[in-house]
């Protein structure tokens, strides 16, 4: 379904999707000027990032989850493991 940007949008000072987004939100957006869309996606390639804080953390859960998975199968000497995001409410 097509998200047409009208005035009720620009007035809006927080936007929520209202589909599933199964990839980055910025290939959902349309530039007319192809230039524009390059800048754009460059620009939040090169400069949003997640604090490092939350990074580090991130690891910390990913090497616990890798151990856990070496111990439940010894043949699994790297860790390898599956994971699934469930959001609710």
């Amino acid at each position: 379904t097509p998200l047409i940007y009208d005035t009720e949008m620009q007035n809006a000072k927080v936007l929520y999707p209202t589909e599933r987004l199964l990839s980055h939100f910025y290939a959902h957006i349309f530039f007319e000027d192809w230039r524009q869309d390059l800048w754009s996606k460059r620009f939040v390639r090169d400069h949003m990032r997640y604090v490092d804080k939350l990074m580090c953390a991130a690891a910390r859960i990913v090497r616990a989850v890798r151990e856990k998975a070496r111990k439940h199968n010894a043949t699994n000497t790297d860790g390898i493991f599956d994971s699934m995001h469930i959001r609710r409410g």
